[in-house]
């Protein structure tokens, strides 16, 4: 396994389509702002965006117009489930799923509120088919990350590499398994995850999170592959902890169990125009062509 861990990886190909809301950094808003993002596409075609925003907390999306593929994302319990299968095709699956929360956070200056986001899964494949040596190397791609912003600073087509506003935390990880078409049957498994920290300045704290995940398998027209089935729905999942004593909430009062917040502090104000935050499509936008070695 070839394992890279790179924080710019295609960031260049995300289009930044909304202009990030330019507000104070001291914000508060009990109005609703969350997400769940699943999506899938085949080969290099449009994107099947499942996007919902302060709608349900649960959305599945599928296809099977190529093999098939299904991405399923939920805000209740943090994860994203992803699978695809594919048989006497070349053309690439890729899955995808995010979601966004505003959290809320009181009672926690000082403190340090943690967090991750793992995913882990497997890729059966089944080889010996013809093979051309002028073939791309067929691969699975896949990657886990989290960026964390105050909040209403972006919303979900713009946070990575937005020129306004740097995130209070991002991380991602990258990795590439290349497959041999040789091998009348091979097994691959995959695990990723980022983690991070961040100290709270405040007794009131607002922050927008966002976690995503992406896997493409591309069988590469040549290279032997004649079925795969890659299943990643075991699944990736985030988590949070925080001291004794503090307390966190969601917008939509249903991420992790956290319910929604409570009033604003009277000495903190509330700016207008506030813009909702999301989860931008830096996965699926990557743009991702065949590798070669």
């Amino acid at each position: 396994m070839e394992l890279i861990k790179k924080t710019t990886i295609g960031l260049s190909l995300l289009a930044s389509l909304f202009a990030a809301t330019q507000v104070s950094a001291a914000l508060v808003t009990t109005e609703s702002n969350y997400f769940v993002r699943p999506g899938l596409r085949i080969g290099v075609g449009e994107f099947i965006d499942g996007l919902a925003v302060n709608g349900g907390t649960e959305r599945t999306m599928l296809q099977g117009a190529v093999g098939y593929s299904e991405s399923t994302v939920s805000l209740v319990d943090g994860t994203v489930k992803m699978y695809s299968e594919g048989y006497n095709t070349d053309q690439s699956l890729q899955t995808f799923g995010s979601f966004g929360e505003r959290i809320t956070i009181t009672n926690g200056a000082g403190t340090d509120w943690n967090f991750g986001f793992a995913v882990e899964g497997y890729l059966d494949v089944y080889g010996g088919g013809p093979i051309n040596d002028a073939a791309s190397n067929p691969y699975l791609y896949y990657n886990v990350g989290i960026a964390v912003y105050r909040a209403g600073q972006v919303n979900y087509d713009n946070f990575v590499n937005n020129p306004d506003y740097d995130p209070v935390f991002f991380d991602v990880i990258d990795t590439i398994d290349y497959l041999d078409g040789n091998e009348g049957y091979s097994y691959i498994e995959a695990f990723a995850e980022v983690f991070g920290s961040i100290t709270l300045e405040s007794n009131y704290e607002q922050f927008d999170i966002f976690a995503y995940t992406n896997m493409i398998v591309d069988p590469a027209l040549g290279s032997g592959v004649e079925s795969y089935v890659s299943d990643f729905s075991h699944t990736a999942t985030y988590g949070q902890s925080f001291d004794s004593g503090v307390e966190a909430f969601s917008s939509s009062g249903e991420f992790l169990g956290l319910r929604t917040p409570p009033p604003a502090p009277n000495n903190v104000s509330s700016p207008a125009g506030l813009g909702i935050l999301g989860l931008g499509m830096a996965c699926f936008m990557l743009g991702l062509k065949r590798r070669r070695c």
